[in-house]
């Protein structure tokens, strides 16, 4: 499967890039590795625009933290396992579900939020950390391991989000949007590329 370079990985290969190295592949006529050392950022960047201009349009904050490591990861693996359609969605929606029943059982929904304090109150350190061991435990059982989603979690936990009105639909509508993404995009590049 062919991996975005990681700045190990660049290091460690043989010789320093350079641009004459690349044209010499270019005038080769491979331009593989050109493309796929494109695609990772060129992606994310799109769909962060996508999403973005989706909440701009319906005037609701479709873009949100969490949804960044999901991007970099469709971006980067499209076709793998825990970037399916199932495993973004079910896994997301297990983030929101954990970190709210979090905040209920421990009682921290009072708590004052991050961004209110910028100091995290132990209460939602309290939450944030049974959020975290649910989700670990529930993604798997749903057939659903998606990481990023823990980001949702704090999210939530953290008190970013409330989890009233309008705004779990709009992470889910985002996360979906991301999902059915993930889906073209793995058929225009598909794992192994």
């Amino acid at each position: 499967m062919s991996v975005y370079p990681t700045p190990a990985t660049v290091a460690a290969s043989p010789g320093v890039p350079s641009l004459t190295r690349l044209f010499a592949k270019l005038r080769a006529g491979s331009i593989a590795p050109t493309l796929n050392l494109l695609w990772v950022p060129a992606v994310s960047a799109a769909l962060i625009v996508l999403a973005g201009a989706v909440g701009v349009w319906l005037k609701q904050p479709w873009l949100f933290a969490g949804l960044a490591p999901t991007i970099v990861m469709v971006a980067a693996t499209p076709g793998h396992e825990t970037t399916s359609f199932r495993a973004i969605v079910v896994g997301h929606l297990a983030a929101v579900a954990c970190g709210y029943l979090a905040l209920l059982l421990l009682n921290a929904t009072a708590a004052p939020t991050m961004i209110a304090t910028r100091i995290v109150p132990m209460d939602r350190v309290w939450a944030s950390a049974a959020a975290m061991a649910m989700l670990v435990i529930v993604q798997p059982q749903l057939k659903a391991y998606h990481p990023p989603a823990a980001a949702t979690a704090l999210l939530v936990t953290l008190g970013a989000y409330r989890m009233t009105g309008k705004t779990p639909l709009v992470l889910v509508g985002s996360v979906v949007l991301i999902a059915i993404a993930s889906e073209l995009l793995k058929r225009v590049r598909p794992r192994g590329r």
